[in-house]
């Protein structure tokens, strides 16, 4: 009798502890799952900053009450031509800004007149897309364009319409971001260095390194540089 007791008794404690692994495992899958789903959430979110507000607030700070806003329409993209670079998969709306008082007696239509264009895509992995195939269209001088099959050579010859004069362009989150610079002194003083770094301020968290296109005056194509956001 005593011996029918033990067994029941270990037979109870075995299926208590089952009970508990069972229980242990199922929390722990959940909490997995929660991890995971979390890490998913965050993953999109990144991959879908929106950069454009903090592009604003720059094109705001240079121009301050003179500022003047243009929305493309994504079907035409005829002026300024630079506009070119950016038609690509994804490409939800282009906006730019510039100095009202300038040009003094017509509407903007060529790089030049312009201060900021902003790109922006579906999400961030389409702007990535865009930004690539700039890159790639970078290699090519402008007198290289004759070359190059028709699509791709309206794409270099768009893109080195900034060369130049010079111009920065950049890839961060959503956006493609186009600084326009030019053979003259930058719209607020210093050098053209600075007004990039002032600019990369407004898009970027500090010490953060990004990869850029960039172009000085007298250039006859963009370069590749990485460089750091500071101050």
């Amino acid at each position: 009798m005593r011996i029918r007791n033990n067994l029941s008794t270990i037979m109870i404690l075995i299926l208590c502890s089952c009970n508990e692994k069972t229980e242990e495992q199922k929390t722990a899958q959940n909490s997995e799952s929660i991890t995971e789903s979390k890490t998913e959430i965050k993953t999109e979110l990144e991959l879908n900053i929106d950069y454009s507000k903090s592009a604003e607030l720059f094109a705001k700070e240079v121009l301050k009450e003179n500022i003047r806003t243009h929305v493309f329409d994504l079907s035409k993209l005829e002026k300024p031509n630079h506009l070119r670079i950016f038609k690509s998969d994804g490409l939800e709306k282009i906006i730019a800004y510039s100095n009202k008082n300038y040009p003094q007696k017509s509407e903007p239509n060529y790089y030049e007149h312009f201060t900021l264009f902003v790109a922006t895509f579906e999400n961030q992995e389409n702007a990535e897309i865009a930004f690539d195939r700039i890159k790639s269209d970078s290699k090519y001088g402008l007198s290289e364009w004759s070359e190059l099959e028709s699509d791709q050579s309206e794409r270099v010859r768009a893109l080195n319409i900034g060369a130049k004069p010079g111009g920065m362009i950049t890839q961060i989150g959503k956006q493609i971001f186009s600084l326009v610079e030019t053979c003259r002194e930058t719209p607020i003083g210093g050098t053209w260095k600075d007004y990039e770094n002032k600019f990369i301020g407004f898009v970027t968290t500090n010490e953060m390194e990004i990869e850029v296109l960039n172009s000085y005056c007298g250039m006859d194509r963009y370069k590749i540089e990485k460089i750091k956001a500071s101050g």
